[in-house]
C-alpha cells in the first residue's frame, strides 16, 4: 500500500475540519516543500509530525522530510517525530500565500516592453519616488537573491559616499552645467538604492535571515552605516529597521560597535540599530536597557564623540520605554506632513487632506518614514529617534507610499533636490547629540534650521529638501 493512500485512509481518526486542513496540505506539495525546508531538521529525523489541531497531543499529519505524506494520527496516539504545532504551521503557510500574492502582483506590474529580471532595475532607477507596489514587486524576488541585495547595500552605499565627496564642490551651485546635472542624478540614484537595498536585505524570512547571520558572523561593524552614511533622517531608520529584523544575534556586534563609534553619525546609527532590536523583540530588551544603562549620564552641551554617546544612550532607554506614545507622536507628524505635501493640489482630489483627522494611519506612517529630513540638524535628530518604536515595528513596505499617492505628491526629480542634500555635508557648527525628541513646528512656523522660511517651506517640503 502506498504512502499516499494510507494517509488517506487513516483521515477517519479526525474531525471533519481536521480533515479539510490535512487534504490541504496534502493538495499543496509547494507550501509543504516551504514548511520543511524552513524547518531546521537533525540529520537523523526521517519523518515530521504536522499538527492539525492546537492540542500539543494530536492529531497530525505524518511526513517524509521530501513531503511524501504516510499517515494521520488521532488524538494522544504516540510518536518519536518532530512536531509543527498549528500556529506555527499556518505562520509559515501565510507566509507561502504571501509570496503568492506577491508573484502574482509581478505579472501584474510588468509593463508590456518589462521581463521580469528588468523588474530588479527600480531599486536603481526610481530613487525617492519608488512605490509601495514598487517595493513589492521587487521583494517578490527576495527568496532568489539570498546575500545579494546586502552585498550590493554594502557596494551601492560606499560609491554614493565617495560621489558625494567628489561632488560638495557643486553643493553652493544654484546651477548645474549638463555633465554635472547628469552626476548629481547619478548620486541621487546611488543614495536611494542604498536605502532600498537595505530594505530589502531585511525583508528576507526568518530562514534566509539566520542563513545571513551565519554568513556574516565575523563582520564586526555596524550593518546598517552604509545606508546611515547618506545623511538623512529615512535613511537611519531603514538601517535601525534592517537590524531589528535580524534580532537577538547581532546584539553582541551593535554593543561592540555603538561603543567604539569615533564620530557622531556612527554612534546614532548603532545607537538606533541596538534600540530598534529590542523595540522589535521584547525579549531582548532588557539586556539591551543594561547596555545603555552602563554609560554616564547625559551632558547638556555636547562636545566630545564621548557626550554624543552618553546623550544617545539616554536617548534610546527614553524610547525604548515609551514607545506607545512615541509612537501616536509619530502619526501625529506625518499627517501635519500629509496635510502640507497635498496642499498644492485641486480641491476635492482625493491626495489632498484638509485636515489632520482626514489622513490615513498607513499614509500618516510612511509620510513620518519616509521623510527624508536633516539629521546635522539637532532637532531633525530629536525626530528621527522619537519615530524610532514606529520604525523598528514596521513592514519594510511601510516605508513606502501607495504609486497613487506619489504621482500625486511628487514631480520628476530636479537637481536641486541633490545640491540640498549635498549642502547637508557642508562643515558646520552641528551638535553631537542626539538630542530628545522636540515638538515639530506648525507648517507655517519659522523652520528651527534658522533659513528663515516657514517649515512647510523649508524641512517640511516634500522630501526634506532645504
Amino acid at each position: 500500500m502506498s504512502h499516499a493512500h494510507h494517509f488517506l485512509e487513516r483521515l477517519d481518526r479526525v474531525t471533519r475540519e481536521q480533515t479539510e486542513f490535512a487534504l490541504a496540505l496534502y493538495r499543496d506539495h509547494e507550501a509543504v516543500a516551504y514548511v520543511l525546508g524552513y524547518l531546521n531538521l537533525a540529520e537523523s529525523a526521517a519523518r515530521v509530525a504536522l499538527a492539525v489541531d492546537e492540542s500539543p497531543n494530536g492529531p497530525v499529519v505524518v511526513v517524509t522530510r521530501d513531503g511524501k505524506f504516510v499517515t494521520c494520527l488521532g488524538a494522544g496516539m504516540r510518536h518519536d517525530h518532530p512536531l509543527v504545532p498549528r500556529r506555527r504551521l499556518e505562520a509559515l503557510l501565510a507566509k507561502v500565500e504571501e509570496k503568492r500574492a506577491r508573484r502574482e502582483l509581478v505579472q501584474r506590474e510588468l509593463r508590456p516592453d518589462e521581463e521580469e529580471g528588468d523588474v530588479l532595475q527600480r531599486i536603481l532607477t526610481r530613487g525617492s519616488r519608488m512605490s509601495r507596489e514598487d517595493f513589492l514587486v521587487v521583494s517578490a524576488f527576495e527568496p532568489l537573491l539570498g546575500l545579494g541585495p546586502f552585498m550590493a547595500m554594502l557596494d551601492v552605499g560606499s560609491e554614493a559616499v565617495k560621489a558625494r565627496a567628489l561632488m560638495s564642490i557643486h553643493a553652493s551651485n544654484a546651477v548645474a552645467n549638463g555633465a554635472t546635472k547628469k552626476a548629481l542624478e547619478r548620486l541621487y540614484r546611488m543614495e536611494w538604492a542604498t536605502a532600498h537595498l537595505t530594505l530589502l536585505s531585511g525583508a528576507a524570512d526568518r530562514r534566509a535571515l539566520d542563513d545571513f547571520l551565519e554568513t556574516t558572523r565575523h563582520v564586526r561593524a555596524s550593518a546598517g552605516i552604509p545606508c546611515s552614511m547618506q545623511g538623512g533622517s529615512t535613511f537611519f531608520l531603514r538601517a535601525a529597521w534592517m537590524v531589528a529584523r535580524f534580532g537577538k544575534a547581532f546584539i553582541p556586534t551593535y554593543k561592540l560597535a555603538f561603543a567604539q563609534a569615533n564620530d557622531w553619525m556612527s554612534v546614532l546609527d548603532a545607537g538606533m540599530g541596538l534600540a530598534a532590536i529590542a523595540l522589535r523583540h521584547a525579549s531582548t530588551a532588557a539586556e539591551v536597557k543594561r547596555a545603555f544603562e552602563g554609560y554616564d549620564p547625559p551632558v547638556r552641551a555636547p562636545m566630545t564623540t564621548d557626550d554624543a554617546r552618553r546623550n544617545c544612550a539616554r536617548a534610546m532607554l527614553e524610547a525604548i520605554d515609551n514607545p506607545e506614545e512615541r509612537m501616536e507622536s509619530t502619526l501625529k507628524v506625518g499627517r501635519h506632513f500629509a496635510v502640507t505635501y497635498g496642499e498644492g493640489l485641486r480641491e476635492g482630489h482625493p491626495q489632498r487632506f484638509k485636515t489632520m483627522e482626514e489622513v490615513p494611519d498607513d499614509i500618516a506612517r510612511t509620510a513620518a518614514l519616509a521623510f527624508d529630513g536633516d539629521v546635522f540638524d539637532g532637532r531633525i535628530q530629536g525626530f528621527t529617534v522619537s519615530t524610532l518604536p514606529t520604525a523598528a515595528r514596521a513592514a519594510a513596505e511601510d516605508f513606502y507610499f501607495p504609486r497613487d499617492v506619489v504621482r500625486a505628491w511628487f514631480g520628476a526629480w530636479q537637481q536641486d533636490e541633490t545640491l540640498a542634500r549635498l549642502k547637508r555635508w557642508v562643515p558646520r557648527d552641528s551638535k553631537l547629540t542626539p538630542a530628545r525628541a522636540e515638538a515639530t513646528p506648525g507648517r507655517n512656523d519659522p523652520c528651527s534650521c534658522g533659513s528663515g522660511r516657514k517649515w512647510k517651506k523649508c524641512h517640511g517640503a516634500p522630501g526634506g529638501v532645504p
